[in-house]
């Protein structure tokens, strides 16, 4: 009966081994993403991670722990997008499940295909082992963040979120470059620890993670040393509007007069310490903050115009509105733009998103998969793209909708004009508190420090803010909760900084001659 056991025994401990454990070294990597931040976790996990992979004895045995290191690592970090699901009153309650665990699911399979090549393509108890599975998991991320749609949310790089310094370093790298390097110094643990190499290469490994650890601290300590407070000299002040409006409630055709008074309301001139003085006011309003029956209405619109005819010198409202139009067919058409309202009743669509959501503002293969968007509408159109928006009075400014944000070197076309800034409208109370809402500012300050560029952030509910250039936070609102946040218009740091001139080339260069050495040298031993 022994001999009949303890291979079964044994058998079940390497699954445990193969599964439990990368799951577990998952949820810790997730807890280094905001609001937790916990970033030491990630050293923690990556490294046990790493040391399950280097005991694998096959292929296949490293995708499954690839796998399971994914679902723990998604699983955590995007629960909360199920909440959408939830709210009162929307068909889809029964998804909830699939939307929980099929996303982390489907994404969890691009870290298992990495951990496999990096099984195959290397001895990871050797140096150009480790390289190996560090590029192969950085051009995980970057595919991920590409293919289809494209879903770079929880960038490895983003556990660095809570320290600027460090986060300077995405002005020359841009975020997969610093997910490379972060991947770099928290599986470096594992490696040491599996590698039986002499201790002169551990030692020479080491020193240099360190050196490179302190370099970039460094550069990003001296770039918000030299950089001068922030200049806010544009003479521009910024009303930013968080109506915090329940998703339940946001569009029952009874309560929409009500919330478009309570925005107007917020947008109403103030005076005291949190005024600032300045010659032209912008006021901004989050994503579809206007309504079709209140945009198509004169008596809305002249509310509009005696709300802004308040203010003594100029004004602007920038505004998320949710435009229809006849097609060519006779369909209703929706849009979801951003409108500009001037002081004398002129109104100007200038933006229409692009990058929809999947599922939530579209279907994907809709002839074959017949359901509507989660939105109560049915399906909005494309924009035409990224672009630089130039208006009288108001600098060049990049527009972007609710997501859209999240997708790095897509902040802006690539006209000859560069923006001033960004505006990013957008209404996380789908998500309700959860992680979601700070993990999505996240993203918002770390394309201000890729671009050098401020980001006003206007939301209906989540937080609302404003980002200088190095992603520095000089005003947020507290999540569930009415604000209008008062500031100047920060301005951007003067030049473009290297990512946003050269893009993910240099990352993609760097991480495929490390995957050709690994390859040549496999055959070369094969």
């Amino acid at each position: 009966k022994m001999k009949v056991k303890k291979p079964a025994a044994k058998s079940l401990l390497s699954f445990a081994f193969a599964t439990l454990l990368p799951f577990m070294a998952g949820i810790f990597c997730a807890l280094s993403m905001a609001p937790a931040s916990w970033w030491p976790l990630l050293f923690a996990g990556f490294s046990l991670f790493y040391i399950t992979l280097a005991k694998a004895g096959s292929a296949g045995r490293a995708a499954l722990s690839g796998f399971f290191f994914g679902l723990g690592y998604f699983l955590k970090g995007l629960w909360w997008i199920g909440n959408a699901l939830l709210v009162e009153g929307n068909d889809y309650a029964w998804v909830w499940p699939l939307a929980v665990m099929g996303l982390p699911t489907l994404l969890a399979l691009f870290t298992s295909v990495a951990a496999a090549l990096s099984r195959v393509t290397g001895d990871l108890k050797t140096i150009s082992g480790f390289l190996v599975f560090c590029a192969v998991m950085a051009l995980s991320e970057w595919v991920r963040g590409h293919i289809f749609t494209g879903f770079p949310w929880n960038l490895y790089a983003y556990a660095w979120s809570e320290n600027l310094p460090l986060l300077q370093t995405l002005s020359l790298t841009g975020p997969y470059g610093l997910t490379l390097l972060t991947i770099f110094w928290a599986a470096l643990g594992g490696y040491l620890y599996v590698s039986p190499q002499s201790l002169n290469r551990k030692m020479l490994l080491t020193f240099s993670a360190v050196f490179l650890f302190i370099a970039c601290f460094s550069f990003g300590s001296y770039r918000l040393h030299t950089s001068a407070d922030e200049s806010t000299n544009r003479n521009i002040a910024l009303r930013v509007i968080q109506p915090n409006i329940r998703q339940d409630l946001k569009w029952l055709p009874d309560l929409q007069g009500l919330h478009f008074e309570k925005h107007l309301k917020l947008s109403a001139p103030s005076s005291g310490e949190g005024a600032p003085q300045a010659s032209t006011t912008l006021i901004i309003w989050p994503e579809t903050s206007v309504p079709p029956v209140i945009f198509e209405s004169p008596a809305g619109r002249d509310k509009i115009k005696n709300m802004l005819s308040s203010y003594k010198g100029e004004v602007y409202l920038l505004a998320g509105v949710l435009r229809r139009e006849k097609g060519e067919s006779g369909q209703t058409d929706y849009y979801n733009s951003i409108v500009l309202f001037d002081k004398k009743g002129r109104v100007r669509p200038l933006y229409d998103k692009t990058h929809l959501v999947p599922f939530g503002e579209y279907i994907p293969l809709q002839k074959w998969i017949p359901l509507r968007p989660v939105v109560e509408f049915t399906g909005f159109q494309r924009g035409a793209g990224p672009q630089t928006i130039i208006e009288d009075s108001i600098p060049p400014f990049s527009g972007l909708v609710c997501y859209e944000i999240i997708f790095p070197g897509k902040v802006a076309g690539e006209s000859e004009t560069r923006p001033d800034w960004i505006v990013n409208l957008t209404n996380d109370a789908w998500y309700g508190i959860s992680a979601g809402p700070y993990q999505h500012f996240d993203h918002a300050r770390f394309r201000a420090v890729e671009e050098a560029l401020p980001v006003i952030r206007s939301a209906n509910t989540g937080l609302s803010g404003v980002i200088d250039s190095y992603g520095r936070t000089l005003s947020v609102s507290t999540l569930n909760q009415d604000n209008a946040l008062q500031t100047l218009l920060p301005a951007a740091s003067g030049k473009a900084t290297l990512y946003s001139q050269t893009r993910d080339w240099p990352f993609l260069l760097f991480c495929g001659f490390i995957l050709l050495a690994g390859f040549r040298r496999m055959f070369k031993h094969n």
